[in-house]
């Protein structure tokens, strides 16, 4: 019984959680130099999957920018991955190369590019 109680608080946790990542990601895209930034450039779109919704938001490196939600023309690299590696991403418990090999990652368009991100992505 206990459990189920910790699963039903854990499920308001993470969805605030989830905020506050895509939060932080942005913050520090706008702490970075933004002639690094758009020097790696590029649009990228991460689709975070958690049951049967999906959690879309934009990382565009030419604009040195993060916001909720699909850019408005096609992104150079597409991530669709649970939530769970998301946070292990993110959180640098699993490599990034690691998720893709193992088919926990579907990424599509420019992947050499998208390799470069982590000093975006990873939260410390």
């Amino acid at each position: 019984m206990g459990a189920s109680q910790s699963d039903h608080h854990v499920s308001k946790a993470e969805k605030a959680e989830k905020a506050d990542l895509v939060t932080r990601i942005k913050a520090r895209v706008a702490a970075a130099d933004p002639k690094k930034a758009r020097e790696l450039g590029g649009v990228f779109l991460f689709n975070i999957i958690k049951g049967n919704s999906v959690y879309s938001w934009t990382m565009d490196l030419n604009k040195v920018q993060v916001y909720e939600g699909e850019p408005p023309e096609d992104p150079d690299t597409t991530f669709t991955l649970n939530e769970h590696y998301f946070k292990q991403l993110v959180h640098g418990k699993e490599d990034a190369r690691v998720i893709m090999q193992a088919g926990r990652c579907s990424v599509t368009g420019d992947i050499m590019r998208a390799m470069k991100l982590e000093p975006y992505i990873k939260l410390e």
